[in-house]
C-alpha cells in the first residue's frame, strides 16, 4: 500500500519481518533476496535490509529508479533515469564512496521492465521495442548480422511485458501481437507464436513448456524445443489467467473464477480445482523439487496449497493448514 509496509515470510509461513521500506508514497519495486540480506529499488535509492528486516545500509544512487533489478554477489543492474536517456546501470553495494555505479550505458528508449541476469550476460527491452544483450564490461553479445545491423533485436510494436531468459531463449511478448524466442547467443528468432492480439503480458518458460496468458483467449502452452519457426499451441485455457506452476503431468493456474486448478499438461483440461474461490492473486513458484502453491485471498491472507494426487484424494487441492495474515489486524 502506500505506507510502504512490507512483510516476509519464510515457506513455513513464520513472518520474518514485518517493515516500512522508503518513503511513504514511493513505488516500492521487486525485492531481490540474497541469502543474507534482501536489496529493495524504491525512488532514487536501494534499501538494504538483512534477513530479519535490520536496516544495513542505503546506497544513494543520485538518479531515478526505473526498473526492478537482479543482482548478483555485491552488483545490482537495474533501469535508471538521466538526463540523456534511460540508462542500464552495475550499482555496487560496497563502494565506500562517490557514484555507486561501476558504470552506465545508454539503453536507446525507456526501460520498465526488470533486466534478466543469465550466464553473466544482461538481457534487457525497451518500451520502444528494442531488446539488448551485453556482457558486464559492458558490451554488445549480440553479433550484427542482416536481421539485426546494430546487434539489438527489434520488434514491430512496443514492449511492454517483461522478458524472460533461460538457456533455451529469450521470451519477448510485443504489441506486434507476437512472442519470440530468441537464440540467447545470437539473438536471432528460434520460433515464433502469433497471437493476432497484442501480446502486454510476460512469458513464463518451465522445464518443457513456454507459457502466455492471451487477452480474449485465455492461457496459452507452447512447446519450448524442437519446434517449427511458427509455433501452433499445445492447448489452450479460456479460463486460466496465471500459472503457479507444473510438474510432469499438471500445470497449476489461477482461474479468473478465484479457484486454483490443476491442468493437465498434454491436454490443457482442467483436472481438479481448490474448493475455495476466494484467491486473487498468486506468487508462482517454478521448482521441480517442492510443488507446493502459495495464494493470496481476498481477506488478504497468505496460503500454502500442496496438490495431493494419491489414490482416495485426486480430484481435489488440498489446503495446508498453514495460512498468516498479510497485514496486522485493524
Amino acid at each position: 500500500g502506500p505506507e510502504n509496509m512490507i512483510s516476509a515470510f519464510d515457506p513455513a509461513g513464520a513472518l520474518q519481518f514485518r517493515k516500512r521500506i522508503g518513503t511513504p508514497g514511493d513505488t516500492v519495486l521487486a525485492p531481490m533476496v540474497q541469502p543474507e540480506r534482501v536489496i529493495f529499488p524504491t525512488g532514487a535509492v536501494l534499501e538494504v535490509v538483512d534477513r530479519r528486516g535490520i536496516r544495513q545500509k542505503t546506497v544513494d544512487l543520485g538518479r531515478p529508479v526505473r526498473s526492478g533489478g537482479v543482482a548478483v554477489n555485491d552488483l545490482v543492474y537495474l533501469s535508471v533515469d538521466s538526463d540523456t536517456g534511460g540508462r542500464i546501470a552495475a550499482i555496487s553495494l560496497t563502494k565506500p564512496f562517490g557514484d555507486p555505479a561501476i558504470w552506465t550505458r545508454l539503453a536507446g528508449g525507456t526501460v520498465r521492465t526488470q533486466p534478466q541476469l543469465f550466464e553473466n550476460v544482461i538481457y534487457f527491452a525497451t518500451q520502444q521495442g528494442s531488446v539488448v544483450a551485453m556482457t558486464n564490461d559492458p558490451t554488445l553479445l549480440w553479433p550484427p548480422s542482416e536481421q539485426m545491423p546494430s546487434g539489438i533485436f527489434k520488434v514491430d510494436g512496443l514492449i511492454r511485458a517483461q522478458i524472460r531468459v533461460d538457456e533455451s531463449g529469450v521470451y519477448v511478448a510485443s504489441t506486434d501481437s507476437k512472442l519470440y524466442g530468441l537464440d540467447p547467443i545470437t539473438g536471432k528468432i528460434r520460433w515464433e507464436y502469433f497471437a493476432g492480439t497484442p501480446l502486454v503480458n510476460p512469458a513464463q518458460p518451465t522445464a518443457d513448456t513456454v507459457y502466455i496468458y492471451v487477452d480474449g483467449k485465455g492461457m496459452v502452452a507452447l512447446e519450448k524445443r524442437d519446434t517449427p519457426r511458427y509455433q501452433n499451441p499445445r492447448w489452450i485455457n479460456a479460463t486460466a489467467k496465471e500459472v503457479l506452476a507444473d510438474d510432469a503431468k499438471y500445470t497449476f493456474v489461477l482461474t479468473d473464477a478465484g479457484y486454483i486448478a490443476a491442468l493437465d499438461k498434454k491436454t490443457g483440461a482442467e483436472q481438479f480445482r481448490t474448493d475455495r474461490d476466494d484467491f486473487i492473486a498468486v506468487v508462482p513458484h517454478v521448482n521441480p523439487n517442492d510443488n507446493t502453491l502459495f495464494a493470496i485471498t481476498s481477506d488478504k491472507k497468505l496460503i500454502s496449497i500442496r496438490p495431493v494426487t494419491r489414490a482416495g484424494v485426486v480430484g481435489r487441492l488440498v489446503m495446508d493448514v498453514r495460512s498468516v495474515e498479510l497485514l496486522p489486524a485493524s
